[in-house]
């Protein structure tokens, strides 16, 4: 069963609040999600993606915190980041949204899905994988939905959030 990302957000925020080890806080991102420690792939302030090398965390007065260390270059030198300077998704941006609506425009009858880049799907089809799915609202209308989240995107992209 899906849960909700107000859900999802909750339960990561309760996961962030608690320490996995005597004041060991868990490592989050610039957006306050909680980064899992087998974490890949991040990304920083450029949305430039960045291999992750290991983490750290640091508690002596000097450097308090996690540090992400990232491979970078020919020689893959790990470069630190403050964990709070990277982001565990790509960020939005006013690109990112004109290219979804752009690609949602070839649509036709299944222009959610392809706002959503759920290519090659079959109205009705495979909803569950669907970010605007609702497990509660099954009979929820996609169009409102990404009406809705397009509005949501651009509040955030202007700092309204």
């Amino acid at each position: 069963m899906a849960i909700s990302d107000s859900e999802r957000r909750k339960y990561e925020d309760k996961l962030a609040s608690l320490s996995w080890a005597d004041g060991v806080p868990a490592p989050v991102d610039a957006d306050g999600e909680v980064v899992p420690l087998a974490t890949k792939v991040v990304y920083d302030k450029d949305d430039t993606e960045l291999s992750v090398s290991s983490f750290d965390f640091k508690s002596d007065g000097y450097n308090n915190g996690w540090t992400v260390f990232c491979a970078l270059g020919p020689n893959f030198m790990a470069q630190p980041y403050g964990s709070q300077e990277l982001h565990l998704h790509r960020p939005d941006s006013w690109e990112k949204l004109l290219d979804d609506l752009d690609n949602a425009v070839k649509g036709g009858d299944n222009a959610e899905c392809l706002y959503m880049r759920r290519e090659d799907i079959e109205v009705g089809e495979q909803c569950s994988g669907c970010r605007l799915y609702n497990a509660d609202d099954v009979f929820s209308d996609c169009s409102c939905l990404a009406y809705a989240d397009i509005a949501d995107r651009i509040r955030k992209l202007r700092g309204e959030d």
